[in-house]
């Protein structure tokens, strides 16, 4: 069974815990959306379906065809994410009638674990960067793969391309399952609705009591540790025109490599055979207590995480992108 982090904090009577997760998806688009299986042991693995198995009409006496799914083998390892929050004895004694010290520190402290979420979310890649867990950018690669829910925009490595917007519906297009979100930087939003402005107008839609702009019928969500600063040099095969194609390179991992001034925008279905987090547990923490060699107290945050895509076909990326560049049809 999988449920967002929001869901599972309602089953904890601990309501420190519950609170660290209400910090950590507060105004979060995605760890709102995010579903979670608990898991035993330090990892899964999975199939990855890349393609869907096949159907035929027949007549009597036709010779049946077997057809079946692609798939792939794929394995999600849990990371150990999280950070020790100090509080000095000394503070707690003297300015505790102003502030909860140790609430300051911890609240930052869930600050910094949703900002290392994300970018491990977006560019982990284990095998330049051992401790994270791989992130959207490599679970969706398509260059070595003969699957390809990927849509680049660049014609030439390094050099980003402005976006039409008939790339992003190709995209959205892609995701088979149809989409719940559409995620990209506030730069890249901002020249997308400069666009969309001067031929029509902004798409908006109530959800949950707000109001969200969408694009082709999917709501639209930014993320601040999304980057407009991507490498473009990865060959992702070519366009319907024969044209090479380019977009950032997940091997760079979260250092982000060569530096393009390039992004991507992702298209993103959240469920248990789709974009899916994985856990031992629901983020929690320690109280270490007092220190031996140090006059203050400490409590620990920590998160067992992954991250896994089963189907690709449910989500895709649009990557290659100048993020200033002026959005055509």
């Amino acid at each position: 069974m999988a449920m967002t982090l929001v869901e599972a904090a309602k089953y904890s009577n601990d309501v420190l815990q519950a609170g660290i997760i209400e910090k950590l998806v507060y105004a979060d688009p995605i760890l709102q959306r995010l579903q979670f299986k608990e898991i035993l042991g330090n990892g899964l693995t999975y199939d990855v379906e890349k393609t869907m198995s096949g159907a035929s009409f027949y007549s009597v006496g036709d010779e049946w065809n077997e057809s079946t799914s692609e798939v792939d083998q794929h394995t999600a390892t849990l990371k150990i994410l999280g950070g020790d929050a100090d509080v000095d004895a000394f503070l707690k004694a003297t300015r505790s009638n102003v502030n909860d010290i140790m609430q300051e520190q911890i609240n930052a402290k869930i600050k910094a674990v949703n900002y290392l979420f994300h970018k491990s979310f977006w560019y982990g890649y284990v095998n330049s960067e051992p401790k994270y867990f791989d992130g959207m950018h490599y679970l969706l690669r398509s260059s070595t793969s003969p699957y390809n829910n990927t849509v680049a925009v660049s014609t030439s490595s390094g050099t980003p391309a402005a976006l039409s917007l008939e790339r992003l519906e190709k995209a959205i297009d892609l995701c088979k399952d149809g989409a719940d979100l559409v995620v990209m930087t506030k730069t890249m939003r901002r020249s997308i609705n400069k666009y969309l402005k001067g031929v029509g107008g902004i798409t908006s839609a109530e959800i949950q009591g707000k109001t969200v702009q969408t694009i082709l019928d999917v709501p639209v969500a930014v993320d601040d540790v999304l980057s407009d600063n991507e490498s473009c040099d990865l060959k992702y095969g070519t366009n319907e025109a024969g044209t090479s194609v380019y977009g950032h390179n997940y091997a760079d991992g979260t250092a982000l490599g060569d530096d393009d001034k390039s992004t991507s925008i992702f298209i993103i279905k959240f469920a248990p055979e789709a974009c899916c987090g994985l856990q031992s547990s629901p983020i929690t923490y320690d109280p270490i207590g007092k220190l031996e060699k140090k006059d203050a107290e400490r409590i620990r945050i920590k998160w067992y995480v992954s991250l896994m895509l089963q189907k690709i076909i449910t989500c895709a990326k649009v990557t290659g992108i100048s993020p200033t560049g002026t959005v055509t049809a």
